[in-house]
């Protein structure tokens, strides 16, 4: 089970992350992921990702961007870890 510093626990249907491993989750409401993909995107080209990690970058936007159409966005907030 994974762990996200804002969100806590993680799993996966895979199982297939360490249990101590860190990571970061990224929701749909925040309204700078868009623009955040397209970065990593650009990042993981230059980083020489294959084609179909690539691909799936820009199905995730697509799909974020779909439900960003129809739902409410926010500004990046983290009151999990607010002082």
């Amino acid at each position: 089970m994974a762990i996200d510093r804002k969100y806590g626990r993680v799993t996966t249907e895979r199982g297939d992350i360490g249990e101590d491993e860190p990571v970061v989750v990224f929701r749909a409401q925040d309204q700078l992921l868009p623009e955040l993909l397209a970065a990593y995107r650009r990042m993981c080209e230059d980083a020489g990702s294959p084609r179909h990690h690539l691909d799936g970058i820009t199905e995730t936007q697509g799909v974020v961007l779909g439900w960003q159409a129809t739902h409410r966005t926010q500004v990046p907030q983290s009151a999990a870890q607010a002082p």
